[in-house]
């Protein structure tokens, strides 16, 4: 056990969360089983495995996925695309728990430092982190939850000046631009925005695009921290994976291609996901929609999916039974998806991103759970309708596609989080590696309070 004396911390010598890691291991959980081989683990040793040794030759998936990425990172200007598309394709893993918000918000700090961390003790020059960008405005009214509200210095804040029921109706890649940050303190927060050296910085940031405007103004988040800035950290967002899927469904030896326009694969696919969906088994994923898709309509994604089955199955919108608007044929599926009208589901997301490609997804709290379903549900439509490749197949049925990193590590208190809750430039974040990294992790875990909905889900 650590003997660590650090002034941030007092923390017991016990492991407060270890049944709990327990009793998700016991209810099946791909997080427990994880974390119960890690708690003994220094953070610092968990961490640099996150990041796998260099490779030399990167599969045809993973190529596809660097030129789209490539794609994306020249139309926002990248300094070092190059450099940036190599790191990818020799060190394949990508920070993939962040929802889309700014660095300021405590949970997505941690996932981002942390991430750094792993990748400077393992030599790594690039973090690459994907924040998902198809996520609601308005997760929650009371208290109030969803990308354009932060929750820093002690109080909440909107970002942009809109109210609730545009946010309710609208999607976060979806928010109508060009948009301006506007900082208000909400619910009673007193702040001196002006003043402060990291809002004030940001207040009147324009963008043409909500992902876009994310994606400035983390980077100039990130440079303003005490940071090793010998480690790049490099945000994308959900147009990579448009991209990508893109380029799939324009080749036809493509498995997304097969999966989306073959009908016996399709069929297969779909069976074994509402199958997987409905099993108690299940922990992490509530709804078997949308199926392959989302369509934007004004402002606002909704779920596509297939009545019907076979040559004749329809594809619809789920919200009013509508036809799909988009011909479902590849080259018409592929100008949608690049000109933001339909975007992948999670599903299809994570296979481009992370199953074909063989990419490490370094994840959250329901992560680890929902891919392993994932992957389930492809092994099994395959048993029924052959589409893989049989080393795509191999590489999906292989564990370590998708590995616990970010909040569920470190449950900070104290010191510790008003450390994390004031983030700035002058923030002391040695503070946070003196602490932490050489704890074993069964410690760095506190109560592992970010777990309760698999305890739900267990218990239901």
């Amino acid at each position: 056990m650590s003997t660590h004396s650090g002034t941030l911390l007092d923390r017991p010598a016990a492991y407060p969360a270890a049944d709990r890691v327990h009793r998700l291991v016991a209810g099946g959980s791909e997080l427990g089983v994880q974390l119960s081989r890690a708690l003994d683990l220094p953070l610092r040793d968990y961490l640099r495995a996150l990041v796998p040794a260099p490779q030399s030759q990167p599969n045809a998936h993973r190529l596809r996925l660097a030129r789209a990425m490539e794609t994306y990172l020249r139309r926002h200007g990248d300094p070092d695309v190059d450099a940036t598309c190599d790191h990818l394709l020799r060190v394949p893993v990508i920070q993939q728990a962040d929802h889309s918000n700014l660095l300021l918000d405590a949970e997505t700090f941690l996932h981002n430092y942390l991430f750094y961390v792993a990748s400077r003790e393992a030599g790594a020059q690039v973090a690459l982190v994907n924040q998902c960008s198809i996520v609601s405005c308005l997760a929650r009214r009371t208290p109030v939850l969803g990308p354009t509200f932060l929750r820093s210095r002690g109080g909440l804040f909107s970002i942009y000046p809109l109210s609730k029921t545009t946010l309710k109706n609208s999607s976060f890649c979806g928010l109508p631009g060009p948009l301006e940050m506007a900082f208000e303190p909400l619910e009673g927060t007193r702040h001196d925005i002006a003043s402060d050296p990291v809002l004030g910085s940001l207040n009147g940031l324009k963008a043409p695009d909500a992902p876009t405007a994310y994606r400035m103004a983390n980077d100039e988040i990130w440079a303003s921290l005490d940071v090793d800035h010998g480690v790049r950290r490099v945000q994308i967002d959900e147009d990579v994976v448009s991209e990508c899927v893109a380029m799939h469904v324009e080749d036809p030896a493509s498995p997304v291609f097969a999966l989306l326009f073959d009908p016996e694969v399709r069929d297969a696919f779909l069976r074994a996901k509402r199958r997987l969906v409905a099993d108690p088994s299940n922990l992490t994923v509530n709804n078997a929609a949308p199926d392959f898709l989302w369509l934007r309509k004004g402002s606002r994604l909704h779920q596509v999916v297939l009545t019907g089955s076979g040559a004749g199955a329809q594809w619809t919108v789920e919200t009013n039974g509508a036809p799909l608007p988009v011909p479902m044929e590849p080259a018409a599926v592929a100008a949608a998806l690049r000109a933001g009208v339909l975007y992948a589901d999670r599903v299809l997301a994570y296979l481009v991103r992370c199953l074909l490609p063989g990419v490490v997804a370094v994840g959250g709290t329901s992560q680890q759970d929902y891919v392993a379903l994932y992957r389930r549900m492809f092994v099994l439509a395959d048993a029924e309708a052959p589409f893989l490749d049989r080393s795509d197949l191999e590489r999906i049925r292989q564990p370590g596609h998708s590995v616990a990193g970010g909040r569920p590590l470190l449950e900070p208190y104290g010191e510790s989080l008003e450390l994390i809750r004031h983030l700035g430039p002058q923030t002391r974040l040695a503070d946070l590696d003196e602490a932490y990294l050489d704890r074993p992790v069964g410690e760095t875990i506190g109560e592992l309070r970010c777990v309760r909905h698999l305890e739900r889900a267990i218990d239901r």
